[in-house]
């Protein structure tokens, strides 16, 4: 599978495949404080290994993003923005602070150019932890036990 120039239906195969830590994680559940941390993930099936980015900014803890990239090459596969902020789509539309990034491939363009509503897919956006929870049974994730 080319990294760089996937198709729709191969990007919502990748999300929906079998995925797990590389290692047994511990995510620091502190409320408030800047969170930026790293994971490794792999695909269980087709070897594919990933970076689970979370990032909380250090004042403002409702403020906060979750990646789900492809280490071989840094692209997206789908990101999480909660409050950080309105997004401009290429086409013009402007959709509103709290938005999920999913990978597109578009001549000339990021992967991750494209912003879409969040409301749709998260029904808590309390806190990191909720939404990363969320995130992990989206993108089917399984942490080890």
């Amino acid at each position: 599978m080319e990294l760089n120039q996937l198709t729709e239906s191969e990007v919502y195969i990748l999300i929906q495949s079998l995925k797990n830590f590389k290692k047994k994680i511990n995510i620091d559940t502190t409320m408030s404080g800047r969170i930026k941390r790293d994971d490794l993930i792999l695909g269980v099936h087709d070897g594919i290994e990933y970076k689970l980015h979370l990032y909380r900014h250090p004042l403002q803890s409702d403020r906060y993003s979750i990646h789900l990239r492809f280490t071989e090459n840094n692209h997206h596969l789908i990101r999480v923005d909660v409050n950080n902020g309105s997004h401009r789509n290429p086409d013009g539309k402007v959709v509103k602070q709290n938005h999920f990034h999913i990978y597109k491939y578009e001549e000339g363009l990021t992967r991750d150019a494209y912003a879409f509503p969040l409301e749709t897919k998260y029904s808590d956006l309390t806190s990191i932890f909720d939404a990363l929870e969320q995130f992990l049974k989206y993108n089917n994730i399984q942490t080890a036990k």
